[in-house]
């Protein structure tokens, strides 16, 4: 699947559903990362159908990958082992 062409402002923009897609996830977990507060849809973009940056989107999973490492102590045992 293939980004949507920028808006006249240069910019990617996409709906839940599409950003689920691409980024490879379900639908619930877009919704998951805006009550996390890692995604903000673009203001005044419909309640129902909210518009994110594409960029916001790839930052979110960035931000949701990091914290599931921290959560996990994942990152600790690698710089452990690392370490030895």
């Amino acid at each position: 699947m293939e980004l949507p062409r920028p808006g006249p402002d240069g910019r990617v923009y996409v709906i839940t559903q599409t950003a689920a897609r691409l980024i490879g996830v379900d639908e619930s977990t877009i919704t998951r990362w805006r009550t996390l507060g890692y995604l903000k849809p673009v203001p005044g973009s419909p309640p129902r159908k909210p518009l994110y940056l594409w960029d916001d989107v790839v930052e979110a999973e960035y931000l949701a990958r990091q914290a599931a490492i921290t959560a996990s102590g994942t990152d600790v045992q690698c710089r452990r082992r690392l370490a030895a």
